[in-house]
């Protein structure tokens, strides 16, 4: 008996403390009233001072439906008894079955939690993609911004600075940058530095180059460069003809 020594306040409830009976003396959950369960079931309830009233009750009623159903075994069965719905013994039994069924699902989800907390999730943007591949002949991308950026300072008149500022939106977007450009490479490859006049504003310069980039990224634009220092084209490769479906880096997606 020394060994089902334990503190009731440990178990969830008289079936929890049932059930832990039953598997310590391996049994199954069909032979217990033919077992000692009961007088160790029933032996345990002087440790009731440990639990809370409402728990106490509970660990009582399952008490005294063992011991009716232990009575009844050794009482003759008359007819009345045998017309019952559903036998005491049978409902026990069923309760016990259910609520290990419920532990058992429950100790699993518990250990999936468990291991769900050392799992991490990132975000599509923490994950590094291998660099796109872009159509570069004889050149590289740094070549081609260190060309943009001799574009882009190269020295412009100084304008009176105006007494009254207008801020404006901005006229310009890669969408719109894109089509001007398929339109200039459909008739065959065009300089780099002819994308951009002498009268483009700085903005305008700015999204003709994101708008490069982007057609680059689409495979649309090949750029070659005959030899180190030597001139940049921009040749078409593959012009697309709708591009409804594409988000462009100025455009928020949705």
């Amino acid at each position: 008996m020394e060994e089902y020594r334990v503190s009731l306040s440990q178990f969830e409830g008289p079936l929890d403390l049932l059930l832990h009976l039953i598997e310590k003396a391996e049994l199954n959950i069909e032979d217990i009233f033919v077992s000692e369960i009961t007088s160790q079931y029933l032996a345990l309830m002087g440790d009731l001072s440990d639990v809370d009233m409402d728990k106490a009750s509970a660990f009582l009623s399952v008490a005294a439906q063992l011991l009716f159903i232990k009575s009844r075994s050794l009482l003759p069965r008359t007819a009345a008894t045998e017309e019952q719905e559903e036998d005491p013994e049978q409902q026990l039994i069923r309760q016990l079955r259910e609520y290990k069924a419920f532990k058992e699902v429950s100790e699993g989800l518990s250990e999936r939690f468990e291991e769900a907390k050392k799992e991490y999730a990132r975000l599509p943007e923490d994950i590094i993609l291998p660099p796109q591949k872009v159509d570069l002949e004889n050149a590289t991308i740094d070549n081609l911004f260190q060309a943009f950026l001799q574009i882009l300072n190269r020295t412009e008149e100084e304008k009176k600075p105006e007494t009254v500022r207008r801020v404006r939106p901005d006229a310009f977007t890669v969408r719109d940058r894109v089509n001007h450009l398929r339109k200039k490479l459909a008739s065959g490859r065009v300089a780099f530095k002819d994308l951009f006049t002498d009268t483009s504003s700085r903005m305008e310069k700015i999204v003709t180059f994101m708008a490069l980039l982007e057609m680059l990224a689409h495979g649309e634009v090949r750029v070659t460069q005959g030899a180190t220092f030597a001139p940049i084209y921009i040749r078409a490769k593959n012009l697309n003809t709708d591009d409804s479906d594409y988000t462009y880096m100025d455009e928020d997606e949705e």
